[in-house]
């Protein structure tokens, strides 16, 4: 009975260390909750700026957002970053935008540091009818 009860137990053990490290390993990057617009959104008026939500509050110098238009051009005025009222958020102000295909680019950095995760999501802005 002894011989079969040890490794019943170590491979218990090492189930439970493989949850814990992946489970760390998760807790460990930012995730994208919910976004103003939200992706793939097709408006028939331009923000006046883009809002990114995030699972837990962000480090406010390694978290960052960026909008840019279909000729590569940014047309955020450059101030996308963490919002001080509410940690999980990152926003930034737009110019007046035209019609057209928008990217938005975050990184978003745990506040912690432990982690980094970054994407991008895009929207559109119709022509007035």
């Amino acid at each position: 009975m002894g011989p079969q009860v040890a490794p019943r137990w170590r491979r218990g053990l090492v189930a439970a260390v493989a949850v814990l490290a992946f489970a760390a390993t998760a807790w460990a990057h930012p995730k994208l909750v919910y976004s103003r617009p939200v992706a793939n959104a097709q408006l028939s008026r331009p923000p006046a700026r883009v809002q990114v939500w995030f699972d837990e509050e962000l480090n406010t110098k390694g978290s960052k957002l960026t909008v840019w238009n279909q000729d590569n051009e940014r047309v955020d005025t450059g101030d996308g970053k963490v919002s001080l009222d509410d940690r999980k958020l990152i926003e930034a102000a737009l110019k007046p935008l035209p019609p057209g295909r928008y990217t938005v680019q975050w990184r978003a950095m745990a506040d912690d540091d432990r982690g980094v995760t970054q994407g991008e999501f895009t929207f559109r802005v119709a022509a007035p009818r």
